[in-house]
This record gives structure tokens, C-alpha cells and sequence, in this order.
């Protein structure tokens, strides 16, 4: 197993990712995200700290210490950036396939970002859906045989646990019957015992996961 990374909310590590995207300059946010690969030693442990400093944003939007341009500015930022870090990963054309999709109507997609990094350094090869994908699409594609995990986000706008408990059981009972993994990510209020699938609590579980599925 690896050791996760620690770091917490107010951490200064946390507040300079902040003010990095906050001023949302192109070069400094690329040469940070590439500085903190080369000090951390992998990109799961890069979205992990990443992912403490999206937690910060969110409180300094809600004590009223951002507005919500500068929030939107920072992710609209930090979404560019990992694209183009992600872009230049290379991908194995013959390695399992993972689906990302955000889960019902979630707007956030950084987690999914993030996931895709991680998934290309251990030679998976993402199939981008991102926000708004049907539940249908989602069924038919892991009953297709075509992808080995489907990995679905919630940020904490979606609380209605009743329907993430429904989207996980109709999902999760396809992915069951073919063989397909379900992973369930980000902070939404997904069901604590799923029917089918696993809850990921951090990218470093998501990596070990990762890992022994590509074994």
C-alpha cells in the first residue's frame, strides 16, 4: 500500500495552490503542477495534495474570502492545466479502458481530471465523459464489453443520497453481471454500503486499486 500524502485544509502548501490558481496564469499553474510531480514522485500523490487545495477553495468561497469569479477563474484554470499535462501523457493503446463520467447532474469534472491523470501513468486509457452523461449511456457502455472499470464522481452538490443510491444500483447491477469494476469518487453523498462497486476515499486508494486491477 502507499502512504498517502499529508496534507490538510489551511496547510501552506494548500494556500499557495490556491493563490496560484486564483491568478490563473498559464505558465506558473503548468511549471507548479510540473514542479509538484517532480517533488511528490507521481500524480496520484500531486491529486491528492490538488484535491486538499479544491477542498480550500470551496471554504474561502464560502466564508466570502473568494468571490465567485475568482472560484470559477481557479477552476476554469486548474481544468485547462491538467488538460494539457494530461495530453502530453502518453496512452497504451492495448490498456484497459476505465469510463469517467460525473454522476446525474454535477457540473465538477476536476475529480474526473485528476482520475485521468492517475489512470494514464499506470497505462489505463480513460474514455473521457464527463458532466451529463445519460444513465443509459453509462449502461450501455459497461454492458458493451468494451471498458474494464467505470469510475463515476459527485462533488458535494449532489446530497441526495437516494438518487446516487439509484444510480449506483442500476449501474452497478450491469457492471456486476459483465465482470466490470465500479468505482464511486468525490465527496456526493453516495450510498456507505453500494450494492455493487467501491467508494474511493482518496486518489491514493484509487491508485492502489489501480494497480492490483492491472496486476
Amino acid at each position: 500500500r502507499v502512504q498517502a500524502v499529508s496534507i490538510s485544509a489551511g496547510d501552506p502548501v494548500a494556500t499557495a495552490w490556491v493563490r496560484c490558481l486564483v491568478d490563473g496564469r498559464r505558465h506558473e499553474i503548468d511549471g507548479r503542477l510540473l514542479e509538484a510531480r517532480a517533488r511528490l514522485g507521481s500524480w496520484w500523490r500531486v491529486a491528492d495534495e490538488l484535491a486538499v487545495a479544491l477542498v480550500e477553495i470551496g471554504k474561502q468561497w464560502e466564508c466570502g474570502c473568494l468571490t465567485v469569479a475568482e472560484e470559477h477563474v481557479a477552476s476554469d484554470a486548474l481544468s485547462r492545466a491538467l488538460a494539457r499535462v494530461g495530453d502530453a501523457l502518453p496512452i497504451r493503446l492495448d490498456g484497459p479502458k476505465c469510463l469517467l463520467a460525473s454522476a446525474g447532474q454535477d457540473e465538477h469534472t476536476l475529480g474526473l481530471s485528476l482520475a485521468e491523470l492517475c489512470l494514464r501513468e499506470l497505462g489505463w486509457m480513460p474514455l473521457w465523459l464527463g458532466r451529463r452523461t445519460p444513465v443509459s449511456e453509462l449502461v450501455r457502455l459497461a454492458s458493451g464489453g468494451q471498458v474494464s472499470m467505470v469510475a463515476l464522481s459527485a462533488s458535494t452538490l449532489l446530497s441526495d443520497e437516494p438518487a446516487l443510491q439509484a444510480l449506483t444500483d442500476e449501474v452497478g447491477a450491469v457492471c456486476k453481471e459483465r465482470g466490470v469494476a465500479l468505482l464511486l469518487g468525490g465527496r456526493g453523498a453516495w450510498p456507505a454500503q453500494p450494492s455493487f462497486g467501491v467508494r474511493m476515499t482518496s486518489f491514493a486508494v484509487f491508485h492502489d486499486y489501480l494497480a492490483e486491477a492491472g496486476d
